[in-house]
């Protein structure tokens, strides 16, 4: 696929945390990572050694090298692993170029050739494909990518068509019921996820046997695959991501600290959380469109973290380093990736069940950063905000419609995400220039949230009952903070280790909303 900005994003097991992952987040279940490549030399054993377990590969126009063929959707199968059919043509790239006259004959033709080869690769005649459209389609080309899309679905069904794309190209073919299954990728997509998307694309040029590949999370436990049961490989499962906060201490703040000198920070790694390293995590949080909070979580290792090997050098090897010495591998800390350092990262990677090659890759760095306790000390950490979503229901939702009400919308709040709660929420996003995608998700939940305390009134305060409530309170939601909303708040916040003034403000929130 796309060959873009690197970013990363750990991965690589057949099994996975959900919680670990900076963007799975509003998932109920990520099922496992894979890869799609176009190097058909790259062995169905040495996928599976790797620790994935599935592979999504293509279908195009022949001759071309990098389709399927019937011998290795055979060996993939017989390694159990799972295969996602995926079709991939110059005819939709060169829509950059304009538009095709009858863009539903294109979808159409593309299904025949697709269907006939995905069916002479052994590919069960009920499973999906999906059609790739892979750049940035601009919203002048939605009318024609809704038309080849019917295209595709007058051949092999609409339950079958699935897309990959960005998130503006999926979001606009699931709203439109063009298709049933979507692959979105990072690229494209500003750190928006569309959570009907049952694939995620989360990293671009990671390494697998030496040979070049992306790496994929399964969102869902039917993501379209054939062949194997998608169980292949380690079935190592990573420890989560740490939280590094303000004040905290250890190798693993140093770690993130050459890791955000890497990035261009002008700070020291000297492994002590202060002023200067919130600052830079900050500068580094916004130039990444991530929520600017100055923790250190699942989603800011995510961005931070770069594959190191054989002849890296830098603050990023410095990183790697510190890391592997945690574990006793007792390396110079030079920013220069040596046969030592190779060495110490196969000896952990083999201790630890990976796939060994030697490479510091985004499965061997959630291994290293999330093992045992690198960084001590500091304040409370408290959860990411969750993306609340159209078809939602529960306290969140109740919550996020009294606080849009607050803002001045006329919606009624029923704890039922439905399209009006969808508009008001657009509306409020297009006001505080955030991007409008109705999701409220961690930028427009800290938009949204206000400071209540004792005195307040209003739907602000009810937003603040209702999520207290989660928690057993029992308060009546009347919107008056009085004496009894104080005191569910101080309880609260000492149960939960936070200052206890009694007043709802931005830590208590998000520790609410995100527990």
């Amino acid at each position: 696929m796309s060959r873009r900005r690197l970013l990363t994003l750990a991965g690589g097991a057949a099994v996975a945390t959900a919680t670990g992952i900076g963007f799975a987040q509003s998932a109920s279940a990520a099922t496992g990572y894979g890869i799609d490549y176009s190097d058909a030399s790259l062995t169905a054993g040495s996928v599976a050694a790797a620790g994935y377990g599935f592979v999504c590969r293509y279908l195009s126009w022949l001759p071309n090298p990098k389709v399927l063929t019937l011998s290795e959707a055979e060996a993939l199968t017989a390694a159990d692993l799972g295969i996602v059919s995926n079709w991939e043509s110059d005819g939709l790239q060169d829509w950059q170029s304009g538009v095709p006259a009858d863009p539903y004959s294109q979808g159409a033709g593309h299904a025949t050739e697709a269907q006939r080869q995905a069916l002479a690769n052994g590919m069960p005649s009920s499973r999906p494909i999906y059609f790739s459209v892979d750049f940035d389609l601009q919203s002048s080309m939605y009318s024609a990518l809704n038309s080849y899309f019917d295209g595709v679905a007058s051949v092999i069904g609409r339950s079958r068509t699935g897309a990959y794309g960005g998130y503006h190209v999926i979001k606009e073919l699931f709203d439109n019921g063009k298709i049933t299954w979507g692959w979105q990728t990072y690229a494209w997509s500003s750190g928006n996820w569309d959570s009907r998307a049952q694939l995620r694309q989360v990293q671009n040029g990671i390494s697998v046997a030496g040979h070049d590949a992306d790496l994929d999370q399964a969102m869902a436990a039917d993501y379209g695959q054939w062949g194997g049961t998608g169980g292949g490989g380690t079935g190592v499962i990573l420890p989560s991501w740490p939280n590094i906060t303000d004040g905290m201490t250890g190798p693993s703040v140093q770690a993130a600290q050459y890791l955000l000198r890497y990035h261009g920070a002008s700070i020291t790694a000297d492994g002590q959380f202060g002023a200067g390293t919130l600052a830079a995590t900050k500068t580094f949080q916004s130039a990444h469109g991530l929520s600017v909070d100055g923790q250190i979580g699942p989603q800011t290792w995510s961005a931070l973290i770069v594959q190191v090997q054989d002849g890296s050098s830098g603050d990023a090897v410095r990183a790697a380093q510190v890391e592997l010495n945690r574990f006793g591998y007792g390396l110079t800390v030079d920013g220069s990736f040596g046969s030592g350092t190779v060495s110490a990262a196969r000896a952990f990677q083999s201790a630890h069940g990976l796939g060994v090659d030697g490479q510091v890759g985004p499965q061997t760095w959630q291994m290293l950063v999330g093992t045992g306790t690198g960084a001590t000390g500091g304040g409370t950490v408290v959860p990411p905000w969750p993306n609340v979503i159209d078809g939602d229901t529960g306290n969140n939702v109740l919550a996020a419609q009294y606080l849009l009400r607050y803002h001045g919308a006329s919606i009624t709040a029923d704890g039922q995400f439905g399209p009006a709660t969808l508009a008001a929420a657009k509306s409020f996003q297009s006001a505080h220039g955030l991007s409008v995608d109705g999701q409220i998700g961690p930028h427009t939940w800290s938009a949204l949230i206000v400071q209540v305390q004792q005195g307040s009134t209003g739907d602000a305060v009810r937003a603040a009952q209702v999520e207290l409530n989660k928690f057993g309170y029992g308060l009546t939601v009347d919107g008056t903070f009085g004496s009894g909303t104080v005191s569910a708040a101080r309880a609260f916040q000492s149960a939960h280790s936070l200052g206890v003034d009694g007043q709802v403000g931005p830590q208590t929130w998000q520790m609410l909303v995100g527990s």
